[in-house]
């Protein structure tokens, strides 16, 4: 073995088949420790930029494309990541809450030190462990980028998803189900807002709910008490469940992220959950038409980017800086025919003093992430997710909060929006030119997979409904060959996605 560093020393190790194993074994080892300076060296030299996130799994695929966007745009070795735990892991990792500990079943004190570089969530931090970290000299921003909505979703072969004979639920009648009050789908009740519903009798409700700290159990727990709160409604939803976290009554099944919940909907016939309305219309599930604050029942694609960005008219609530206080910052059972009644903001959330970072270029780079979060170019992309842009007001008042973060003595990332000869090429340019081939067929086939997904859903819910006993040999037949057609469709395009 004859390895070389950087100071010229050489070292070389003769081997016979007669030669110790002891001296051998040895001989390995100081190789691999030279060849490890060597890489460190290197490293030192063109390391990775790296910030991360964790937090809401609603936003996830958003921020995943935007990260996966920026890694593409920067020249130099940049490392983006996020995990999407949900809204209240994001909240406790960002502050530095006590973590549970599995052995002991007991949770551990907080350290005030954050596990990540931000937060995301689609609720807003706590007054309460506000002012105790700010009282602890933590101050940070809460920073809101984008509108969404949350929706309940079923799963009942035969039922229609959209249209007057789609299935009507109200807030109370919610209430009911979730506390197992009523616990099958020919209840009077139902029916009575329900007259076209057929299913069999005494037909089970599978119900399916988070586990751990949630913005969706946050906001439909919120919802449900602002239409049928207790006492006034002796079976409506109590004051004291309204949170990312409660006490859920022990017939309801853990559905534990958004992709579960996904999967407990579709596996159990006469399941209904919740879910954020992008990824259950991305999953193709059958959306209920709730009741809103007008009295109205519509699902969110009948009221559209409209109707949630009709609930968020209001901005009286929101404070006048991003330092300030967001909780009392809701939207549930807002006024309006067409208004969607759960409304969510979303939030980044980033601390003002980024000294724990110790890279200079990873503190500035973290302000240029969350700048594109507001950026047309890269935001926009995130339609398709269903995410709307907040309002002008709440766009200004982000951007504002950005220039609170502590950045002296770090370099500072432009975005190359028209061709800069030359300057474009800079090591802290984030260049809108640069793109890989795979991002570009991503785009490209993007668009041209939607009928094929609109094939397939429609397929879905007519096996479902063959399961149910409601359909015929010969449909069955042609369905496993339709779906077969739309699974090989699907597949071309991920081997053109791949390059295959």
């Amino acid at each position: 073995i004859n390895l070389q560093n950087n100071s010229n020393i050489t070292i070389t190790l003769h081997t016979t088949m007669k030669t110790n194993p002891s001296i051998a074994i040895i001989g390995i080892l100081l190789s691999v420790v030279c060849f490890g300076s060597i890489t460190a060296q290197e490293q030192e030299q063109h390391h990775h930029i790296g910030i991360h996130g964790s937090g809401s799994t609603s936003r996830a695929n958003c921020i995943w494309l935007l990260v996966s966007q920026l890694q593409e745009q920067i020249k130099q070795p940049v490392r983006l990541t996020y995990r999407a735990v949900g809204s209240g892991t994001g909240i406790k990792e960002f502050l530095g809450k006590g973590i549970y500990n599995d052995a002991t079943g007991e949770w551990g004190e907080d350290t005030y030190e954050a596990y990540n570089d931000f937060g995301a969530g689609d609720i807003p931090i706590s007054a309460e462990d506000k002012q105790e970290w700010n009282d602890r000299g933590i101050d940070f921003v809460q920073l809101p980028f984008a509108l969404s909505a949350v929706s309940f979703f079923y799963n009942l072969p035969g039922v229609p998803s959209t249209g007057n004979m789609g299935l009507n639920m109200t807030a109370c009648l919610l209430s009911r189900v979730f506390q197992r009050d009523i616990t099958t789908w020919d209840h009077p009740d139902i029916l009575n807002i329900n007259p076209g519903l057929n299913v069999a009798k005494d037909y089970p409700i599978y119900v399916g709910r988070r586990v751990l700290g949630s913005s969706s159990t946050y906001s439909i727990t919120h919802y449900l008490y602002a239409q049928c709160p207790q006492p006034e409604n002796p079976d409506g939803w109590p004051e004291d469940k309204q949170d990312s976290k409660i006490e859920w009554h022990p017939e309801t099944h853990e559905c534990d992220g958004s992709g579960p919940m996904v999967e407990c909907i579709e596996t159990h016939l006469g399941a209904i959950g919740y879910i954020d309305a992008a990824h259950g219309h991305e999953a193709m599930l059958n959306e209920i038409r709730l009741r809103n604050g007008d009295g109205v029942f519509l699902t969110t694609k009948e009221a559209g980017d409209a109707g949630v960005q009709a609930a968020a008219e209001d901005l009286s609530k929101v404070p006048s800086s991003a330092d300030g206080d967001f909780s009392n910052v809701a939207y549930y059972n807002e006024p309006g025919a067409n208004t969607w009644p759960i409304s969510l903001v979303s939030y980044v959330y980033i601390r003002k003093d980024l000294d724990f970072i110790k890279d200079p270029a990873r503190r500035s780079l973290l302000k240029a992430f969350a700048t594109a979060l507001f950026d047309p170019d890269y935001i926009g992309e995130c339609a398709r997710y269903g995410h709307i842009p907040v309002p002008p007001k709440v766009r200004d008042l982000s951007l504002n909060g950005l220039e609170m973060l502590e950045l002296d003595g770090t370099p500072e990332w432009t975005f190359e929006d028209s061709t800069d000869p030359g300057w474009g090429q800079g090591d802290y340019v984030i260049s809108k030119k640069r793109k890989t081939f795979m991002m570009y067929e991503m785009d490209r086939l993007g668009d041209d997979a939607k009928p094929i997904a609109e094939d397939i859903r429609q397929l879905k819910l007519e096996m479902a409904s063959l399961k149910a006993g409601t359909g015929t040999y010969s449909s069955a037949a042609s369905l496993r060959s339709g779906l077969a057609l739309g699974l090989g469709a699907a597949m071309m395009g991920g081997a053109l996605i791949l390059g295959l």
